[in-house]
């Protein structure tokens, strides 16, 4: 029994160059046997400019796990690495067929594309997703982290009691997602002994506005919670009190 699977294409920038990786799709075929064979296939397009004729196409064959040739069109043909890989690539670069196919996939498919992918990814935008916490085991460090957002350009900025801060105050690259989306986390060391009103600003072009995110610690909580049941019990003692008058003076009328 063989089952045959294609992954959704996406695309995502290479390092801080214009050139972008486009993933096509994947093609998976295996059976269900005692030996448990898989074969897996990654088509790809390598855009380096917005130049048509640089684009290069790329096929990536595994077989069990473990590469074993490559087309690319900038050599121009398939290259095998391991022993099984070697008879193939032979075969397909003998194939006529095989070889005006991929030429022509490379002109449809990737060529084709190069503008709709750069013109997107430059009017894309994403907002991020921001979570603010204390790390895991350190409750002394609080976390600010932006996620998923895009273009890349971010700044994440501490602030306490609207003052911004400087001091204790880390900053991690901002990294790639794989998806041509990125992450960035900032760190702020807590001064023992101060509970300030400690917040966290993300200004991104995705934004309108810098949208700020406050911080609120255990003990303000507590605080909260307090004050809250102080009304509460001083609310339920003018309601007793009231009852208290009313019912004496209908008492005293009665």
């Amino acid at each position: 029994m063989r089952k045959k699977k294609k992954k959704a294409s996406s695309f995502q920038r290479t390092a801080q160059t214009s050139s972008f990786l486009f993933h096509l799709f994947s093609l998976s075929d295996y059976s269900k046997d005692q030996h448990g064979y898989f074969m897996f296939s990654d088509f790809l397009c390598y855009l380096p400019s917005r130049n048509p004729k640089e684009v290069q196409y790329l096929i990536d064959w595994y077989f069990n796990m473990e590469l074993t040739m490559q087309y690319n069109s900038s050599v121009g043909g398939w290259t095998g690495f391991t022993p099984a890989g070697l008879i193939t690539a032979a075969k397909f670069n003998a194939d006529k067929h095989d070889v005006v196919q991929r030429i022509l996939e490379r002109e449809l498919v990737c060529q084709r594309s190069v503008e709709i992918i750069y013109e997107t990814t430059e009017t894309a935008k994403v907002e991020p997703n921001v979570s603010l916490q204390t790390v895991e085991d350190n409750d002394s460090t609080l976390e600010c982290s932006a996620l998923d957002f895009y273009p890349k350009h971010i700044r994440l900025t501490w602030f306490s009691n609207g003052q911004e801060v400087t001091e204790g105050v880390t900053f991690s690259d901002v990294l790639p997602n794989g998806d041509w989306t990125y992450q960035a986390h900032t760190y702020l060391t807590l001064t023992p002994g101060k509970q300030d009103h400690i917040s966290c600003m993300v200004q991104h072009t995705s934004l309108k506005e810098p949208k700020i995110y406050n911080w609120e610690s255990s003990k303000n909580h507590t605080e909260n919670y307090i004050i809250g049941g102080v009304c509460a019990l001083l609310l339920g003692a003018v309601f007793l009190c009231g009852g208290l008058i009313h019912y004496k003076l209908r008492r005293r009328s009665f």
